[in-house]
């Protein structure tokens, strides 16, 4: 009796230890800030894990995404952050003054992945609009299909930046 005691005492000692801890990367919130170009309308495309490419920064906690003209950005930071999406959006101006983007205005699909060689790339997207912002927008995205084919984006981008032949 004394061992199923001292074992089921060690097991609440564990699972509380194992509770109590943090991990290094905060997988219960995204916390991003998106960096936008002012006016900026289309898809929005993080690829994570490209050699060569900036590490993402931090900012009072929150990781920045500096998005170049395109609506694109690449970073050599191997994964992105998991959890519930608590992301920002903000329209950047040439003075970097801040505009913030309401959420309606901005659609999350998917995360998705590439495999190039032996290097697997990660990216997540968003459609970021000014004309039909809702919450039918915010929960179903663009209408167009077009507009919704993030994985061609993405190798286009990459076949760009000559990563894959």
């Amino acid at each position: 009796m004394k061992w199923v005691m001292l074992l089921v005492w060690m097991l609440v000692v564990m699972v509380t230890a194992s509770c109590a801890s943090k991990s290094a990367v905060n997988h219960d919130q995204t916390d991003m800030i998106h960096l936008v170009p002012e006016g900026f309308e289309g898809q929005l495309i993080v690829i994570y894990n490209v050699e060569g490419a900036p590490k993402l920064k931090k900012e009072k906690g929150f990781t920045l995404i500096p998005y170049e003209e395109d609506g694109m950005y690449l970073t050599s930071t191997e994964d992105m952050e998991y959890g519930a999406v608590t992301d920002t959006f903000y329209y950047v101006d040439q003075k970097d003054k801040r505009t913030p983007i309401e959420k309606h205005c901005t659609y999350l699909f998917p995360n998705g992945g590439i495999s190039i060689e032996d290097r697997r790339l990660l990216y997540n997207a968003y459609y970021l609009t000014q004309s039909h912002c809702s919450e039918s927008f915010f929960s179903n995205g663009p209408e167009n299909e077009g507009n919704r084919n993030v994985g061609q984006t993405v190798e286009a981008k990459v076949r760009e930046e000559g990563l894959l032949e």
